[in-house]
């Protein structure tokens, strides 16, 4: 590679050219979340996971698509499951002195 070009940014040819592989075109394997190092209340992880929770079953409720029937039941399952864990996060919210 010269000086001149060393600097540059490199052109789309050349990256698609390139032996190296991309996080862009990698499947993803498992996902991890960026957070710090630090350990988080316990008042945001509960604030965190009723959103979460709250999500799913915003989703659910939406629709779901199911090839046969007998994975109907287990998708009814889980928003019944969801549900019931929304309530309980939200009970443990309301809970004062909660560290």
């Amino acid at each position: 590679m010269d000086e001149e070009s060393r600097y540059r940014p490199r052109q789309f040819e050349e990256l698609v050219e390139d032996s190296d592989v991309s996080l862009l075109n990698e499947p993803m394997c498992a996902a991890v979340p960026l957070r710090p190092a630090q350990q988080r209340s316990l008042y945001a992880v509960l604030v965190e996971a009723l959103i979460d929770v709250q999500a799913l079953c915003a989703r659910l409720e939406a629709g779901v698509h199911v090839q046969r029937d007998a994975q109907r039941e287990a998708v009814r399952a889980l928003y019944v499951a969801s549900r019931n864990q929304a309530k309980a996060l939200i009970a443990c919210l309301e809970l004062q002195g909660l560290e």
